[in-house]
């Protein structure tokens, strides 16, 4: 858990400064080097665990695994966006942000999963090694596409003043769905350690990830369903519908329901994430300069991961009482329900609709 900790920590600092430099560069130089650091971390990790090093040694190694992430989602966003800019049609980037979104919450839910299988079947090491060929063929891929649209600048070819007159990020803006992002990553790191609690505490330790997996397949349907809503359907409202969702059904787990029933509260509270997620990264895309737009989306991934820190940390503490876990769960949508006042305070001038 604390190499978990250390790697989300890592990725938390390196996230703003990987979008900064993909901004600055472009997305293909620093994908590639970070793949490259990453890929020597991972194989740092290992070679430390097999020496028996200090146990601080195989922290750092995953500090430098999660700084080193790439944020190949961020940057996929943020090249919808300015596809989308280019083209003048900013209705792609909603439905392209929410089937993005989706197969990022899939992973997101399942990548644990999978790989505390990997784990179980093949043990740790050989485990890191399958990850580490997974890194070079999945990345590898990202990098190619970049390669072959090498011409297409993440900020659309925006110019970019050198006399300070550039539009700079608002926080007055982004700190909205920063806000929301937190919010959701707190909902799945409390849900999933109060889950883990309850089924330890029953014997069924093997329903964990299955369940758990639920609330990315609800997740993953409404980041497609909400993002295809017509415009009049406010942002706003969008994220206080996912909040109330995300309320309702935390009270209705607090009795901790069998295993079917968590299954279907699961789903329904990953419909209410998967609405306020996709809602926040379409706000952010909305109010994020031309020229920043890979910095944005990489903060608002940035507060998702420590959300899902957080929530994991102090679900942990709540979860001593397994069903007193979902007590967070309750407190995030309730905190989300007052993001989308802020979300509708801080409405983009000239976009009535969009609230």
């Amino acid at each position: 858990m604390d190499e978990a900790l250390a790697a989300g920590l890592g990725s938390a600092v390196g996230a703003p400064l990987i979008g900064r430099l993909v901004d600055r560069f472009g997305p293909l130089p620093v994908v590639l080097a970070a793949t490259v650091v990453q890929l020597l971390g991972m194989g740092s990790l290992l070679a430390v665990v097999l020496h028996d090093a200090p146990r601080s040694l195989i922290l750092v190694c995953a500090a430098v695994v999660g700084a080193a992430n790439p944020q190949v989602g961020a940057i996929a966003r943020a090249r919808w966006s300015a596809l989308a800019r280019r083209r003048d049609t900013p209705g792609l980037v909603g439905k392209a942000l929410g089937y993005e979104t989706a197969c990022d919450e899939i992973s997101f839910i399942l990548g644990p999963v999978i790989a505390g299988i990997l784990v179980g079947v093949l043990g740790p090491n050989p485990a890191l090694l399958v990850l580490m060929t997974w890194v070079v063929v999945g990345q590898g891929c990202f990098i190619a596409y970049l390669v072959s649209r090498r011409g297409m600048r993440v900020d659309a070819q925006t110019p970019t003043p050198t006399d300070g007159t550039a539009p700079r990020i608002r926080p007055k803006a982004v700190l909205p769905p920063m806000l929301a992002c937190l919010c959701v990553g707190t909902v799945f790191g409390s849900t999933q350690t109060a889950l883990t609690a309850i089924n330890a505490a029953r014997g069924t330790d093997a329903y964990t990830g299955i369940i758990y997996g639920f609330m990315g397949l609800g997740s993953a349907v409404a980041s497609v369903l909400v993002s295809r809503l017509p415009e009049r359907v406010p942002l706003a409202w969008r994220v206080a519908g996912g909040a109330l969702l995300v309320v309702l059904v935390s009270v209705l787990l607090l009795p901790v329901p069998g295993s079917v029933g968590l299954a279907l509260l699961f789903t329904v509270i990953g419909l209410g994430v998967g609405s306020i997620l996709v809602s926040a990264y379409t706000r952010g895309e909305r109010v994020a300069p031309s020229h920043r737009i890979a910095s944005v989306m990489t903060m608002l991934t940035t507060c998702l991961v420590l959300g899902v820190s957080f929530g994991s940390a102090l679900g942990g503490v709540l979860s001593v009482v397994p069903r007193h876990g979902f007590l967070l769960t309750l407190g995030a949508g309730v905190a989300a329900l007052l993001v989308s006042v802020a979300i509708y305070a801080t409405r983009p001038p000239g976009r009535r609709r969009d609230v």
